[in-house]
C-alpha cells in the first residue's frame, strides 16, 4: 500500500468533531472580541460567521492544541479589518455619489411640463439622442459611439427631433395663449 493512503483513517467526521470542539471552546470569547471592535452587533456576527467559514476551509492548517485559539483570533481580526476597510470604501463612494448628485441637481432646472410632453412625442432613440446632446453635453460622435450609430445619423436624427420639438412647443404655447 502506498503512503498516500495512510490518511484513510482520518475521516470528515473527525474534522467535524474537532471543529465543533474548537467552536464550543472559542465562539463566546471570539464574539465578545468582535463586539468590542465592530460598529454593530450585526457586523460582529457577520465577522464571526466569516471567521469560522475561513477556519473550516483551512481546517487542515489550524494549529493543534493551545495554538488554535490565537490563530482563530488572528483570523477574526483580519476578517474584521477587511470588513471595516470595505465599509469605509462603500461610505466614501456613497458620499461621492451624493455630492455628484447634488451638483447635477443644482445645475438642472425643473422640467417644464410642455417640454416633457413634447419630448414624449419623440421616439425613444430620438429622445435619447436629444438628451445626450443637450443635457449630458456629449458631442455627436460620442453619442454615436454610445448608441452604435454613425455621427451623421446622430446629427440628422437630432436635427429632425429638434424640429419636431419646436413644432410641438409652438403648438403648446399657441394653445396656452388662446
Amino acid at each position: 500500500m502506498s503512503s498516500r493512503f495512510t490518511r484513510a483513517r482520518h475521516t470528515a467526521d473527525d474534522d467535524g468533531e474537532q471543529f465543533s470542539r474548537l467552536y464550543e471552546q472559542t465562539s463566546r470569547d471570539l464574539l465578545a472580541f468582535l463586539l468590542r471592535r465592530c460598529q454593530t452587533a450585526e457586523a460582529a456576527a457577520d465577522c464571526l460567521a466569516e471567521s469560522y467559514r475561513i477556519a473550516w476551509e483551512k481546517r487542515g492548517r489550524i494549529p493543534s492544541g493551545d495554538d488554535a485559539r490565537p490563530w482563530l483570533f488572528g483570523v477574526a481580526r483580519n476578517v474584521m479589518r477587511r470588513e471595516t476597510a470595505r465599509d469605509q470604501r462603500t461610505a466614501a463612494a456613497s458620499r461621492e455619489l451624493v455630492v455628484a448628485a447634488e451638483r447635477a441637481n443644482a445645475t438642472m432646472k425643473p422640467p417644464d411640463s410642455t417640454v416633457v410632453e413634447a419630448m414624449a412625442e419623440l421616439s425613444e432613440l430620438d429622445r435619447e439622442i436629444v438628451m445626450m446632446l443637450s443635457l449630458d453635453g456629449l458631442a455627436p460622435r460620442e453619442v454615436a459611439a454610445v448608441l452604435g450609430l454613425s455621427a451623421n445619423v446622430v446629427r440628422v436624427r437630432a436635427h429632425r427631433a429638434r424640429e419636431k420639438l419646436r413644432g410641438a412647443l409652438r403648438t403648446s404655447i399657441g394653445q396656452v395663449q388662446a
